[in-house]
């Protein structure tokens, strides 16, 4: 695959400490000329499918992303089963989604992808339940049927289920004892307007707490052709492997799944006999509402959850502001690569870090799938995350610094020079990623418009759209990072603050924890 102009940078420190950078070429996506041939279609039962031919090995990647929720937030008022309870509802379909027979013979369905070389792995994240895989071109029919058969199986026996549920509980426990997953469950009970963050793991007593009804429920509610995209990326021809999904997926049906969901015997649940969009916990909480008032510019102070490490979790959320290209380009001067301000303070000037991320991610909001008579669509937003991870006895001034070069952002504006250097590095990490099949099928995969067809024209305007960004609002977007529009956590400093924060109010555990 054409990827357009190389890029080639060069960094270097001056006499005062900061960083030069010269563009020896500029990095321009390639012409539609140069993409890689490509299909996109939505079968008559709803399912969106992108194949890419992409003939760099033997080898087909594929994606299947379902979403959990609604595209849109407006469906809260009805009550849907939201945030730790519809996870650990999730994780257990995963966990099962695979299990059990495929075809005539009774085959299982590790045994059935061993045999062509394929491998298929269930996950839940980011709002989505995805199958992530591949397999040997020559095995792609193979994999298809194989998928369409377990997909079509929303009966998920008691044994099956309970199963499943028993090693994702081990499994949660031990996820959950990690430093970085710990923190961030942290920093949603710190920031309950993020609580249910689809990339927190739900507690081992939630995973305890699902029934085979509710996992059944939740299969024949979620896993529907209408709700599914699928992508595959490799060595194939578009057209014949459109044709070859249609075919393989053709009992898969949604009609036959919302029937399932109100079958009284199959569920096993009155409670779940009604409208799958109208089931709520009572009490539980929805996403991305607080449910305590916390502060913007609050963090909460910790104890360690290991000795010797120390973490610092920064978020801040904007229901009604998209996430834009300048706000991207910003979040990349910020802290999105090498040279960027945050790597060039805390890892190269004072070692505080050797690593600190910035990562922008769109909220829920673009109305897919209103009802008529419902209530409007909420406008799209984004939230910014920030995490970084020192030595305890450096956490404090870390947390300063944090806060000096978010609030330089507005002080000191990014110049055009760091916009270019961004962008360029943007525009070259993302083309030698796509370059490749797992990189193309994942970022097809993900790409903004849940349930609508993606090809790799949409990732290329993505670039284009970054490059035409002029560095004015980029400036303007840097303003968003401002210390008091974010709320957070630090876990694990060594001993008490020296003396008052410039720009945090600090807050001990029981503050935060509320």
């Amino acid at each position: 695959m054409t990827t357009g102009r190389t890029i080639s940078t060069t960094t270097r420190p001056d006499d005062r400490g900061s960083d030069r950078v010269r563009l020896r070429a500029a990095t321009l996506p390639p012409s539609a000329a140069t993409l890689p041939p490509s299909v996109t279609a939505r079968l008559p039962d709803g399912l969106s499918v992108t194949a890419v031919r992409l003939a760099t090995v033997a080898r087909v990647e594929m994606r299947l992303t379902m979403p959990l929720t609604p595209g849109h937030a407006g469906s809260r008022s009805v009550g849907t089963v939201t945030g730790p309870v519809l996870s650990a509802r999730a994780a257990v379909l995963a966990a099962c989604v695979l299990r059990g027979t495929t075809g005539a013979d009774g085959t299982r369905v590790e045994t059935a992808l061993g045999r062509i070389g394929g491998d298929v792995v269930p996950l839940v994240g980011a709002g989505c339940l995805a199958l992530r895989g591949g397999v040997l071109a020559d095995g792609l029919d193979e994999l298809l049927r194989t998928l369409a058969d377990a997909l079509s199986r929303a009966e998920r026996p008691d044994h099956e289920v309970a199963a499943a549920r028993t090693v994702l509980r081990g499994q949660t426990a031990v996820a959950r004892a990690r430093p970085a997953l710990a923190a961030h469950a942290l920093l949603c009970r710190h920031a309950p307007r993020w609580a249910g963050d689809p990339h927190q793991p739900p507690a081992p007593d939630q995973i305890a707490a699902v029934t085979p009804g509710q996992v059944r429920e939740l299969h024949a509610r979620v896993l529907v052709p209408a709700r599914a995209r699928l992508v595959l990326v490799g060595d194939l021809d578009p057209d014949e492997a459109v044709d070859a999904v249609r075919e393989a997926f053709a009992g898969w049906s949604s009609d036959a799944a919302r029937a399932l969901v109100r079958d009284p015997d199959l569920v096993q649940d009155p409670d779940l006999v009604r409208d799958p969009d109208l089931v709520r916990d009572p009490g539980e909480g929805l996403p991305h509402t607080p449910t305590e008032d916390t502060p913007a510019g609050t963090v909460g102070l910790h104890p360690a959850v290991r000795e010797g490490t120390a973490q610092v979790r920064l978020c801040a959320a904007r229901c009604d502001e998209p996430l834009t290209p300048a706000l991207r380009l910003a979040s990349l001067v910020f802290s999105g690569h090498p040279a960027s301000r945050l790597v060039a303070r805390l890892r190269r000037r004072h070692g505080y870090t050797y690593a600190v991320r910035c990562r922008p991610e769109s909220l829920p909001g673009d109305g897919t799938g209103t009802g008529a008579g419902g209530p409007p669509p909420p406008p799209p937003g984004h939230r910014l995350f920030i995490e970084a991870d020192t030595a305890p006895s450096k956490a404090h001034a870390l947390l300063e610094a944090l806060g000096d070069e978010m609030a330089r952002m507005a002080s000191d504006p990014p110049s055009p020079a760091e916009v270019a250097q961004a962008a360029a590095h943007f525009t070259g990490a993302s083309l030698t990623t796509w370059a490749t099949q797992a990189g193309l099928a994942d970022a097809l995969a993900h790409h903004p418009g849940a349930l609508s067809p993606a090809d790799p024209a949409q990732l290329w305007d993505l670039v284009e759209n970054l490059r035409r960004t002029p560095p004015d609002a980029v400036a303007a977007a840097g303003r968003a990072f401002f210390p008091g529009r974010f709320t957070g956590v630090v876990i694990g400093a060594e001993g008490p603050p020296p003396g008052p924060s410039r720009h945090w109010t600090l807050g001990g555990p029981s503050g935060a924890d509320g």
